[in-house]
Formats: C-alpha cells, structure tokens, sequence
C-alpha cells in the first residue's frame, strides 16, 4: 500500500475519532461548548487532509456512493463546524442548545461515508 494512502487513512480514522467524540459528547451534554468545537474542527482539519491525500493519490475521480457520500459528508461537516463557530462566538443559545439535533445525523452521513470507504478500501488492497 503506498504511504501516501497508508497517512491518508491514518488521518481519516482521526476524523473519525474526533468527530465522534465531538458529536457524541455534545449530544450528552445537549449543549454546544468551546470543547467540542475545537474537535470538530480537528475532525475537519483531519478530514480534508485525509481527503486530499486521497484524491492526489488517484488520476481521475471516481463518482460512485463512497465518493458522493464522502463530498456531501465533507460539506455537510464545513457547514456544521461553522455553524457552531458562529454560535460560539455569537453566544447564540438558541444554536448552542439544538446544534446536537443537526450534528448527529451529519455525523451518521458521514459515517457512512466512512464505512462505504473501508470497504472499497479492503477490496482493493
């Protein structure tokens, strides 16, 4: 396997960890903090390295369900990270009080998107 996707994995299993913990803990605790904030965007940070190791590892896309799912996913993520950003720094409690209802099912999208992509994964290699 070429070290280039050997990283790429490595750094999408972080997302999966971060946005995981991120999600999942905001949904405990019902309420958007800082805390997981900053995991969400290591989850995007890790996110979109691992995404463009991956598609500089390829000559041409291939758009089939992992694909499609992994970009939606991806900007489903941009979109929620953000949207707590504003809520953070806004002190919306409105935002801060519901971001779990929208964040966890981004979070099933994308891990979907994941699993789509371990199993293409372990057909190839």
């Amino acid at each position: 396997m070429p070290t280039i996707i050997i990283i790429a994995v490595i750094s999408i299993t972080a997302a999966l960890l971060f946005y995981s913990v991120a999600v999942w803990w905001n949904w405990l605790t019902k309420r958007l903090e800082l805390r997981h904030l900053i995991l969400f965007w290591l989850g995007l940070a890790t996110d979109l390295l691992g995404t463009a190791m991956m598609r500089s590892s390829v000559e041409t896309v291939t758009y089939d369900l992992h694909t499609i799912s992994g970009y939606t996913a991806l900007a489903l993520m941009v979109v929620v990270t953000l949207a707590g950003t504003y809520a953070i720094f806004q002190r919306n409690e409105s935002i801060l009080t519901s971001f779990h209802k929208f964040g966890l099912p981004v979070w099933f999208v994308w891990v979907t998107s994941w699993i789509t992509g371990v199993v293409l994964g372990i057909q190839k290699f």
